[in-house]
């Protein structure tokens, strides 16, 4: 049976074969069912296989051997499970905590390959590029590994190199993942409301930039542009003698990780200092730049002489436009002010709320979050449990969360929890007032309405001049009939396999029953050859329907359904 979003090739065939087989291995076999690839197993599996995972795994639970079964099936599913551990609004807490734990260390790839690579892409050797280069790497993961290397001009850098024919295969398994999500819409009506083929969609946008090494380049000297006015953050330099989409050659770092406070101290340097820079840092890229690291924990900060910040890694970053800007400033307002109306009107703006919401049970529950902060000093609210809260009311009411608002939100969570582990006595609150004021005000700015009714205006009158065309168009397609409805069953999928069951054990049953009735006739005609004094011929006939009955009497034990 051929699967959209799959070639017929025999690598993707035996891949998906291969991933089906893995979630079987973990006790996730009722996927399979309710997905209906029971056809792509083997025979014998296809008798006797059941939804219970391996011995060794029989106490673990169903979101731990979820996550078995996605560090056995590689580097694009353990990438796919570390974006599902941000996405609260589709992934069940429990599976969200065990997908944290998805590790993408792998073993790197030989010194030979790295040689290879740079004289390909870059076609010079090692040694016209680089004074010194190490042979053995410090990072490696399931994309790319890093080496330390030194230019002619005696600059430290290092080098990132993508790993040979990782592009390959994650194309491959994007394949299998978009013909997954295409199945589960099918058989499984109810999951169309998360938008499965929308989500693998947004997957393989990230896991392209993240491959694309130059996009990263990008990212950094946008950071370089943002805060080259600002004495206390530092980025990284771009060799682009050295870059391409499969290598990126950038300033080496030599500071002290942002979550060794002890070595800070022995150094002389001031963790509360640092504290509020790296604060002011992501706040500034949220509220001002409006382009934001989206992967802020420790390992990615360090600290230079003097407090200053260095940012690493932008292979993850988020954007959010004016309006978004806009709206945000205008929650967190709304919060501060204890106004639920206003973070009311957020949601509409950002077309978060449906016909589907429920008006009533939302402010009823925006009401409680604002009760139960009133108490609470500005200077004391944790900007974390905040964002948390109204994640959570998002969730319990249905609302369309935006994947830049939920990168936002783990970025701000993230960010308040280093700045929290350096100054405990940190206050978040009165670091974002300022910014979310600047926000409103340069809204309010007369230049700003003016540009906007402009705006407004040129639409207006796009939309004036298009109008007509198109009631035009629809009145003759509905004239000359090409005016085309299109309906779709659903919850049609389990009953059609049902049938098609139920018609091959009629089917199966009613060749066993002609078999015995044509052996019994064999017998009573008594035709040689004999033997034990029965024909032979009728003899085969009885073994064959009885092997057949007992296969079909398994097939009906085994399904449960007797």
């Amino acid at each position: 049976m051929h699967i959209p979003y799959l070639t017929d090739k025999y690598k993707d065939i035996q891949r998906f074969q291969f991933v089906i087989n893995v979630l079987l291995k973990h006790g996730l076999g009722h996927i399979i069912s309710r997905l209906n690839l029971e056809h792509h197993l083997s025979f014998w599996r296809r008798i006797i296989h059941r939804p219970s995972p391996e011995t060794h795994e029989i106490w673990l639970s169903a979101p731990e051997r979820f996550r078995l079964a996605m560090e056995e099936l590689g580097p694009t599913f353990i990438k796919f499970g570390q974006i599902l551990s941000t996405r609260p609004d589709i992934v069940p807490a429990e599976y969200i905590k065990e997908f944290e734990k998805l590790q993408d260390d792998i073993h790197p790839f030989p010194f030979s390959d790295v040689r290879d690579i740079i004289k390909g892409e870059l076609h010079l050797e090692i040694e016209d590029l680089f004074k010194e280069f190490s042979e053995q790497p410090v990072a490696a993961a399931s994309i790319a590994q890093v080496h330390r290397a030194v230019l002619p001009s005696g600059k430290l850098v290092v080098v990132k190199l993508r790993r040979p024919g990782i592009e390959e295969i994650i194309e491959a398994d994007l394949r299998i993942l978009f013909a997954l999500a295409n199945l589960l819409e099918k058989r499984i009506p109810s999951t169309k409301q998360y938008n499965p083929i929308g989500i693998i969609k947004e997957f393989e946008r990230n896991i392209k930039k993240e491959l694309n090494f130059t996009k990263e380049a990008y990212h950094i000297e946008q950071f370089q542009r943002n805060f080259q006015n600002e004495p206390t953050i530092c980025i990284p330099k771009v060799y682009w003698e050295a870059t391409n989409k499969k290598i990126l050659t950038m300033e080496a770092i030599d500071g002290i990780k942002i979550s060794d406070i002890k070595r800070l101290e022995e150094t002389g340097l001031d963790p509360k200092i640092i504290a509020r820079n790296g604060v002011n840092a992501i706040l500034k890229q949220v509220f001002i730049d409006g382009f934001f690291h989206g992967d802020p924990h420790p390992g990615n900060i360090y600290v230079l002489e003097g407090n200053r910040i260095a940012f690493l890694d932008f292979g993850i970053v988020g954007r959010i436009d004016e309006r978004m800007q806009q709206n945000l400033s205008d929650a967190i307002l709304g919060m501060l002010l204890k106004n639920t109306q206003q973070i009311i009107d957020c949601f509409w703006r950002l077309e978060a709320i449906d016909e589907d919401v429920d008006k009533r049970a939302l402010k009823a529950d925006l009401d409680a979050f604002v009760e139960r902060y009133y108490e609470i000093p500005l200077e004391k609210l944790k900007i974390g449990w905040m964002m948390q809260d109204v994640l959570e009311i998002a969730i319990r009411n249905k609302l369309k969360i935006l994947p830049e608002f939920l990168l936002l939100a783990k970025t701000l969570i993230v960010i308040e929890g280093v700045g929290l582990m350096l100054d405990p006595t940190l206050e978040i609150i009165p670091l974002v007032q300022p910014l979310v004021s600047s926000v409103v005000k340069k809204r309010l700015a007369p230049s700003k309405i003016f540009n906007d009714v402009l705006k407004l205006t040129t639409e207006f009158g796009s939309l004036i001049k298009t109008l007509p065309q198109e009631i035009d168009l629809l009145l003759k397609k509905l004239q000359s009939g090409r005016l085309k409805i299109e309906f779709e069953h659903q919850g049609l999928g389990d009953l059609i396999k049902e049938f098609d069951q139920v018609s091959n054990r009629l089917s199966f049953a009613m060749i066993v029953a002609a078999t015995i009735i044509a052996s019994s006739l064999m017998v009573q005609a008594n035709i040689g050859p004999f033997v034990l004094g029965l024909p032979l011929l009728g003899l085969i006939g009885f073994i064959i329907s009885g092997v057949l009955g007992m296969f079909l009497l398994v097939l009906i034990i085994i399904s449960g359904r007797f």
